[in-house]
């Protein structure tokens, strides 16, 4: 980890500083005690280093986590879609009249062959169809192949079978040596003995290439790989990494997160399991992230780090749980003991006012070097946790991306087999029969089919038949029969019975549709074919959008190493005008505009957009990803619909800037020194901050600087009043203060403030500020009576310094706060009387 061991170099560099300022704090006899500041910085050192290395580890995992895990997602969402097609086209009327005909022939064998071409031209993740009888013998195929019968047990699986389909993975004698994914099916009638076998050949291969290539980009080191339950590798991103057929350690296909040694190489290892789709889990396989480790840690801000909005990392350091806890925890333990080890510079200053020891020149010094000391230590901490705070912001970015381009590719996928059914399921002799007898026979024999396909295909909320006028003349659903004789409308039932080939498609757009119950959702349509070119009807499918989007959107959400949605997180499909298409917080409703500050024509296809963005109050990372298709589907059929998928991850409130305080230690105080004579007596002046406004008082009349802790607030205190409390210091109650309310101006945060205790009226007063700031020492002819400035009578100051070395210091008259303090406590008691 280059830049951890970077920070540890310096860190050291700085311990040995504080070394020296203790040996030489022991030659001063009024030197600020060290050890304990020296001891804190160290310890806090070691937790810093530690939780450093803590974060970078996670945050180097996450990504190659996010990609194992859209991996096997992606695939498996595309083996369920087959799990519906070895089923449906097993009941295809031509397998079975092949199956049952004594004398189909060369003839009958070629019709079907043709037919399973028809297929494989719109579903085309299939590379063979093979046909079997009962007996195991090839009786229609898609492919040459030797083999005239199967002996393979995937026959004998699926014959008696009670499960549907099989699936399996390895060599099959009637399909090829090495190994395929194979998807078989009994085909029977109801009620009688199995005639056959079909086998669906996938493109598994091709499939996954496509997967690795779209998640891997050319310059990631990334390696991601599939392997089965016995741990030998199915495919691989990178076959000279990790090469097919190798068999991984037990620990490799555990989410151990442990160092992997392959090869003679060491890996960041993670494994993934399938969240599983409907119930399907798939071939029972485990994706692979492999993230060599000699890469692992490169330092690089990513996409998007340079859109981080204005105070975001103030944000996210405040309340966000981008980073753990203890680290957050070390930031503000810094930040405490660089307050302490100023205050107690502070105080050493304090002692050496008007002090004529022989030291007093070296004992300033000294104190000037510690408080540098502090202060370069302190800007470690802040730049060590500022840069991994932007990495994380980063990797955020990248997985948001990541998410979004999940979300738009399972869309793409899952609208493909849309495109697929529609063109299919047109071809079907029942709706042609259907269409030219228009008997009631027919019809019922028309809805049967519709009814048996939306059983099997549950992603349609119905499926529709309809004529040459776009009367509806059949349905899937008995609960939509009041469509039976209506007359469908809408641009897409023209451009339907205008399709001429039986590779074309239309699709509705995204609308409200009384077909869909009034909502929002595409329809798919494909014509019925005819000889005589005009089509006698179509074929529509209704897409049940929204709980499909809904499901798919709920996927994308991203999460936590153990899976869950980060809190806060969403997703949304938006068309690309902006409206929402589907989303998974109630905020974003449909069909309203989206109020992200996303300008979608920046984004092209194949690429994400990366950002961070305001929204409700809160700071957003945003990824955003357009959609590219699949395969063919909106790259070579002719239909295109841009689609956006965004994902967005909160990474803190908008809070009020800070005000400017100035956290400079009072050993900076030498550039407003004036030397007596120059202008007149000198006077040191210690000065504090509230807010941006920079005060002080004779450093002459303080005691010391203490902290802000257990001050015991006296009773009927009223919000805003000046009167603060009492705070014991050396065994003795000190009234309090409240001097941003006494001087009617904005406070800072209460957990940083601190007190300043002074004499006034001779009594000890202590006055609450938000920071200590330097103790310059000025010429008295270079204070401005505040009577020449103002003709105001009620401001209990002395005068204006304009040049003390750090721009206007007011002087304030501790003798009328000490006044001011008396007449707070006396209202207070009376109100209270």
């Amino acid at each position: 980890m280059h830049a951890i061991r970077a920070y540890r170099e310096e860190l050291g560099r700085l311990q040995a500083s504080w070394d020296t300022l203790s040996l030489l704090g022991e030659l001063s006899g009024n030197a600020t005690e060290m050890a304990g500041t020296r001891a804190a910085f160290g310890e806090l050192s070691t937790t810093l280093l530690h939780q450093l290395a803590v974060e970078t580890h996670r945050k180097a995992l996450a990504d190659v986590r996010t990609k194992a895990q859209n991996a096997i997602n992606i695939l498996i969402r595309n083996l369920f879609e087959r799990t519906a097609d070895i089923g449906f086209l097993c009941a295809d009327e031509h397998v079975h009249a092949l199956l049952e005909s004594e004398d189909a022939g060369a003839d009958g064998r070629a019709a079907l062959e043709a037919r399973f071409r028809e297929y494989v031209a719109k579903y085309s993740v299939y590379s063979d169809i093979v046909l079997l009888d009962a007996e195991g013998a090839v009786r229609a195929r898609l492919q040459q192949h030797a083999a005239a019968a199967s002996t393979h047990p995937i026959v004998a699986d699926a014959l008696a079978g009670e499960g549907g389909y099989v699936e399996y993975f390895g060599p099959l004698d009637v399909v090829s040596g090495e190994s395929r994914l194979v998807y078989a099916w009994r085909v029977e009638r109801p009620g009688q003995r199995p005639s056959g076998v079909l086998l669906l050949v996938f493109r598994l291969a091709d499939e996954i290439d496509g997967i690795f290539h779209k998640l891997i980009p050319p310059e990631d080191w990334s390696v991601l790989a599939f392997a089965a339950a016995d741990g030998s590798v199915i495919a691989s991103s990178c076959p000279i990494q990790l090469p097919v057929g190798v068999k991984l350690p037990p620990q490799a296909l555990r989410a151990s997160e442990r160092l992997l040694r392959l090869g003679g190489r060491q890996y960041l290892s993670v494994a993934c399991t399938a969240a599983g789709y409907q119930g399907y889990l798939g071939p029972g396989w485990t994706s692979i992230g492999l993230l060599p480790l000699e890469t692992a840690f490169e330092q690089e801000d990513g996409v998007g780090v340079g859109t981080i909005a204005p105070g975001l990392l103030d944000a996210a350091s405040g309340g966000s749980a981008l980073l753990s806890e203890e680290l957050r925890t070390v930031s503000r333990k810094a930040a405490v003991i660089q307050r302490d080890l100023n205050r107690s510079v502070w105080n050493g200053w304090i002692r050496q006012t008007d002090s004529t020891e022989a030291n007093v020149a070296f004992s300033k010094l000294l104190l000037s070097e510690v408080s540098n000391a502090g202060g370069k230590t302190q800007a470690v901490f802040e730049a060590s946790i500022g840069d991994l705070y932007r990495t994380v912001i980063a990797a955020i970015l990248a997985k948001c991306q990541a998410h979004a381009a999940f979300a738009i590719d399972v869309m793409d996928r899952n609208l493909y087999e849309r495109a697929n059914d529609c063109r299919w399921w047109a071809l079907d002799a029942t709706f042609a029969a259907g269409l030219a007898e228009r008997t009631p026979q027919s019809a019922r024999a028309c809805r049967d089919v519709l009814a048996a396909i939306n059983a099997l295909y549950t992603v349609y909320s119905n499926l529709i038949l309809f004529d040459a006028e776009g009367c509806v003349v059949a349905v899937s659903q008995p609960a939509q029969e009041h469509l039976l004789g209506s007359t469908l409308e809408g641009d897409w039932v023209r451009r339907t019975l205008a399709l001429r080939t039986t590779q074309d498609y239309a699709v509705s757009a995204f609308e409200p549709t009384a077909l869909y119950g009034g909502a929002a959702t595409y329809v798919y349509a494909a014509a019925v074919p005819s000889r005589s070119g005009r089509p006698p009807g179509g074929v529509a499918i209704v897409f049940d959008a929204t709980p499909q989007f809904a499901a798919m959107l709920q996927d994308s959400v991203p999460r936590d190493a153990g899976g869950r949605p980060l809190p806060g997180a969403f997703a949304l499909f938006l068309d690309e005008a902006g409206h929402v298409i589907a989303a998974s917080d109630d905020r974003f409703p449909v069909g309203s505009t989206c109020p992200l500050d996303v300008d979608l024509a920046m984004i092209s296809a194949g690429e994400h957009l990366g950002r961070t963005v305001i929204f409700d109050g809160c700071h957003y990372a945003i990824g955003a990803a357009l959609s590219q298709g699949y395969r063919e589907y909106k790259n070579q059929d002719g239909y295109r619909c841009d689609v956006v998928a965004i994902c967005a991850v909160p990474l803190g409130p908008v809070v009020a800037a800070r005000m400017a305080v100035s956290r400079q230690a009072a050993a900076g105080a030498e550039a407003g020194l004036r030397r007596s004579g120059e202008r007149g007596p000198v006077l040191e002046i210690a000065s504090f901050h509230i807010g941006p406004h920079w005060l002080g008082v004779p450093a002459r009349e303080v005691l010391a600087a203490v902290d802000a802790l257990d001050v015991k607030t006296a009773a009927a205190t009223r919000p805003g009043e000046a009167f603060a409390g009492y705070k014991l210091h050396q065994g003795a109650p000190v009234p309090v203060l409240r001097l941003g309310a006494r001087l009617n101006i904005a406070e800072g945060a209460p957990d940083e403030q601190q007190i300043v205790i002074v004499r006034s009226r001779g009594r000890a007063l202590g006055l609450l500020v938000d920071a200590l700031g330097p103790i310059p020492a000025v010429a008295s002819g270079d204070i401005m009576p505040l009577k020449d400035l103002t003709a105001r009578d009620d401001v209990p100051a002395i005068g204006v310094v304009g040049n003390a070395g750090a721009g206007m210091l007011m002087l304030l008259d501790v003798e009328r706060l000490g006044c001011d303090l008396v007449g707070a406590q006396t209202q207070r008691v009376e109100a209270a009387e």
